[in-house]
């Protein structure tokens, strides 16, 4: 059994038949078969050596060490400790980047379906390049048997340059783009990273002319690094380009180079041989780019974060994001599916990530189509608002682009009074914060009220699972609580909650009765977030009309507001 994610990499390979020894180019079965060789530097006593590993009969390396994520950055180099920045070639400092940068910058999803967000975000963004699906789906690894994820999409696909770019740290062509929601650079490192120790990604491209095609084969592997204790981030990269005699070699520095580049991702990817690595990109057609994700992480029991057993048609993650008992409610209320499950099922995160969907684009999963999901749809008593900041940064100007428009109303099964409750926040189409609980008081006060908006005067923060903590942000968050609030005093009575506000009496008969009730002793006054909000039997001015009152004291009488 593979050990956990976060345990050192022993500084030993071992080496692993595989099942399955195809016939395939320069690999045959049988005796006096021709073994293909690959030059490997391993650490020993504190010197580098090179070690030749056979590639051949079925026999390749497969690194064995932690798989647990938490506990996969504990780990030192060679000589026991993390070497500092030295000056290249030309004379000119630089900074280092060592492999365990790669570990300490995935950390910054904690949940692992928000890694699965940054991959789909990244395919979405390809619809403009004529991309009409992206496909999630699971994979065997003939040389271990282990499981890997598949996410694939027919977009424009990448150039030699863009592919290096792509796996490049820190680097993004969509910082400057209005229409995308990547903007820092590391979504692509990040995300696979969290998901497993290890990514081979495969990009078809048509050149500038249409005539011809690049294809680009690019490797970020952990255990690679690890294994053969790289004091620097190394990427194997290789490049062929289209002819009219078909495919040949793209050369950007030396032919040994690329020798080795194929080599090394030969020697430390899922495949067997070249002819089998380069059959990859007859999934794609003739563009697109195709991602594996390998050597998965796994939990502290010893079995991987990802769940593939539960639901053949779905991918879903362990440990604390699972409630069992939400799961189950998940059955009896359908129309709360999506809040109960969102944490742990990613068909039913994917499902509400996009605020839109063009109709011709799909997501699929495991090979069933992922159906969008409209939350408002969910609601019943809806009521639209539309929200503009009072200031908003960068000089930007106060028009419709930067307005919140925001739907609430009561969840459809708010009726049997489960707590399903929050504010679905989009940026850019993207959703950010799912089911937002701003307001959190005592007892059943906020149950059933659920709200969608898109908000796109607020940045989210990098792993794109929350918004920066700026006053925006407050506003938004108090203007969203102050909503919830007065939906909920006027409203939460029709679906079987005792009734918070007294409606003022019109008749005087029903005032004089009001009158002789105030010191009745069995009607307690209704005391909400520490306020009497109505003391039954009162005639005072404050009974509580119908004009709805926000925290700053200002009022609300028709359906706009302001942040």
């Amino acid at each position: 059994m593979p050990s956990s994610f976060l345990a050192p990499l022993p500084q030993r390979m071992v080496l692993a038949q595989y099942s399955e020894a195809p016939q395939r180019a320069g690999v045959s079965s049988g005796s006096g078969n021709r073994k293909q060789e690959a030059v490997v530097s391993g650490v020993r006593g504190g010197k580098v050596e090179e070690t030749t590993a056979k590639v051949g009969d079925g026999v390749s390396p497969v690194a064995r060490g932690c798989r647990q994520f938490w506990r996969a950055g504990d780990y030192e180099d060679a000589n026991g400790i993390i070497p500092a920045a030295h000056s290249s070639g030309v004379g000119l400092d630089h900074v280092r980047v060592h492999p365990k940068f790669l570990h300490s910058n995935a950390t910054s999803h904690k949940w692992a379906l928000g890694a699965f967000a940054e991959l789909l975000d990244n395919a979405v963004d390809e619809i403009v390049h004529g991309a009409t699906y992206v496909n999630v789906d699971v994979l065997n690894n003939r040389k271990d048997g282990s499981k890997m994820l598949l996410v694939e999409d027919n977009g424009g696909g990448m150039t030699p340059d863009n592919i290096r770019q792509c796996m490049s740290l820190g680097y993004s062509v969509k910082s400057k783009s209005s229409n995308t929601i990547g903007q820092y650079g590391n979504g692509f490192k990040t995300s696979t990273m969290r998901l497993g120790a290890d990514v081979i990604v495969f990009s078809r491209c048509p050149a500038a002319d249409g005539k011809s095609q690049t294809r680009s084969i690019g490797l970020l592997s952990y255990t690679f690094l690890r294994s053969t204790k790289k004091e620097d981030t190394v990427v194997p990269m290789v490049d062929f380009e289209q002819t009219g005699q078909g495919w040949k070699r793209l050369i950007r520095s030396t032919s040994d180079d690329w020798n080795m580049n194929m080599r090394t991702i030969l020697l430390w990817s899922p495949f067997v041989s070249e002819q089998d690595l380069i059959g990859q990109f007859d999934y794609l057609g003739n563009k697109g780019t195709r991602i594996i994700i390998y050597n998965l992480w796994e939990d502290d029991e010893g079995q991987l974060e990802l769940d593939f057993e539960t639901d053949q048609e779905d991918i879903q993650i362990r440990g604390a994001n699972r409630d069992e008992k939400n799961i189950e409610m998940a059955k009896q209320y359908p129309n709360s599916k999506h809040f109960l499950t969102y944490r742990h099922s990613l068909r039913s995160y994917a499902a509400i990530l996009y605020l839109k969907l063009p109709t011709e684009f799909r997501i699929m999963l495991r090979g069933s189509e992922v159906e969008h999901h409209d939350i408002v749809k969910d609601m019943i008593e809806p009521k639209t608002t539309t929200y503009r900041p009072q200031q908003l940064a960068d000089g930007m100007s106060n028009n419709h682009e930067v307005s919140a428009v925001l739907s609430i109303g009561f969840v459809k099964d708010a009726r049997h009074h489960i707590d399903v409750q929050g504010f679905n926040v989009y940026h850019k189409n993207r959703l950010i914060k799912p089911f937002w609980r701003v307001w959190n008081a005592a007892g059943s006060d906020g149950r059933g009220v659920i709200g969608v908006l898109e908000a796109n005067f607020i940045e989210p923060a990098h792993d794109k699972q929350g918004f920066e903590r700026t006053i925006a942000l407050l506003r938004l968050e108090a203007r969203l609580k102050d909503h919830q609030k007065q939906f909920w005093t006027s409203k939460c009575h029709e679906i079987g909650y005792s009734q918070r506000v007294k409606p003022k009496n019109t008749t005087p008969s029903s005032s004089k009765k009001a009158n002789n009730n105030i010191v009745s002793k069995s009607s307690p006054p209704l005391i909400q977030d520490g306020e009497i909000l109505a003391l039954a039997g009162s005639n005072e001015k404050s009974k509580m009309s119908g004009l709805k009152r926000s925290e700053n004291g200002s009022s609300e009488e028709d359906g706009e507001g302001k942040l």
